[in-house]
């Protein structure tokens, strides 16, 4: 029997994503990029250009806490995660980029970031747009740790205002902004120890174009990379929303056999419980699945947010030998061969192109490990993803670059 899937996003999320991918008279290709991608990271010492308080850099060039930052009282009321003493004092500190011009302008934002935090540690990003020369509050996207019992990880609710919300992970603005701040938040609990961040990122999009998917080099065709398969399905307190943690499970699976790091392999249970967000009240808020992802292995991987313009831009993953996760909804009859007969959020696996340019996936809605690889027409999954604005994730090897081409960079 076919089932129906909602599993990543709420269906206000998509229906946002899909009001803001579209204008009249926008379906001819766009000259710029519709999706950039913008980071900052320690091994590019992008750090050394942000204003820090109570930070350092690290010898790596890593951010880190000052061990002289000054001290806070509890940020969160409700204290710490569920069963631990609240929270009462801590060091803090941050890192803020002041002023990111985006060319052409952005109206949604994804913060992803790469973060190790010992026991005691946390982070935080929060982000501000400019929208016609006036700058907007700085919207928060939560405390993330992976340790479980410091903090509650959770998304914040109630930010919406005149000029914006916050839907979970993703900064939606009402008009179209010309610049970003970004600023990451460190803090400990426990004297001389740190949180460190490696790389901070955010996914922009500008909704008021659509991308139109781009000519193939063909490169990639034909290649099909040794991810492994999951179901979400066999799991009885996850079922159909566990496709972003099982998702994220198969690259961490991939890696662990590319690279022969056996700290990379979990079971979806185990990243499932490290992905959930207490506010959300689900396993798909897409940060804090990155860095979970980017924390495993004591930082073996980097794992980013992005969002893609085009399947060329995947291939260019797939020819370096990197799986990507990508979201998808769909309705009735519209993705062929699909495990569920419409969904209004979803996570799969892009692991590779047959040679005639179709799209091989995993697709974790099938019922069994063995059943989940499938091969989806490249027009019809083009027209599912384009629901979430070529959303995606990808983790690669911590100290590599992101292949030429695959992403369109904040110059």
């Amino acid at each position: 029997m076919r089932i129906r899937i909602l599993c990543l996003y709420t269906t206000l999320l998509l229906a946002a994503c899909a009001r803001t991918s579209r204008s009249p008279g926008s379906e001819l290709p766009e000259e710029a990029p519709v999706a950039r991608f913008w980071r900052s990271s320690a091994a590019a010492k992008d750090f050394e250009r942000f204003h820090r308080q109570g930070t350092v850099l690290a010898q790596d060039g890593a951010l880190a806490l000052d061990a002289e930052a000054p001290l806070g009282s509890s940020p969160f009321p409700a204290g710490g995660a569920p069963g631990t003493p609240p929270i009462e004092r801590y060091r803090v500190g941050s890192a803020v980029l002041a002023e990111q011009a985006i060319t052409g302008g952005f109206d949604s934002a994804i913060p992803s970031y790469d973060a190790l935090t010992p026991p005691g540690t946390w982070v935080r990003v929060t982000l501000a747009a400019r929208v016609e020369g006036t700058w907007t509050k700085d919207y928060d996207f939560g405390p993330w740790a992976l340790d479980k019992g410091t903090v509650s990880r959770r998304s914040v609710d109630g930010q919406e205002d005149s000029q914006g919300r916050v839907l979970t992970d993703t900064l939606m603005l009402k008009r179209k902004a010309e610049a970003l701040r970004a600023t990451v938040w460190l803090y400990s609990t426990q004297p001389g120890v740190s949180p460190r961040v490696r790389a901070l990122s955010v996914a922009l999009s500008d909704g008021t174009r659509m991308p139109v998917d781009a000519p193939s080099d063909q490169t990639a065709w034909g290649t099909v990379l040794d991810v492994p398969g999951l179901s979400q399905m066999p799991y009885p307190n996850g079922g159909p929303v566990w496709c972003s943690p099982t998702s994220t499970t198969m690259l961490l699976g991939y890696w662990n056999r590319k690279l022969g790091r056996e700290d990379l392999a979990e079971p979806v249970p185990t990243a499932a419980a490290n992905v959930y967000d207490e506010v959300y009240r689900g396993t798909g808020n897409w940060s804090f699945n990155t860095a979970y992802a980017a924390a495993r292995g004591e930082g073996a991987l980097h794992g980013a947010v992005v969002r893609l313009d085009a399947f060329s831009q995947v291939e260019r993953f797939i020819a370096a030998g990197i799986p990507v996760s990508i979201s998808i909804a769909y309705t009735a009859g519209t993705l062929t061969g699909s495990a569920a007969y419409s969904s209004d959020g979803h996570l799969i696996v892009v692991k590779g192109f047959t040679p005639q340019g179709d799209v091989v996936c995993n697709d974790p809605a099938f019922p069994s490990d063995d059943k989940v690889g499938v091969t989806y027409k490249r027009d019809e999954l083009w027209q599912a993803w384009r629901h979430s604005a070529g959303a995606a994730y990808v983790l690669w090897p911590s100290g590599t670059a992101l292949p030429a081409g695959s992403v369109s960079p904040v110059p």
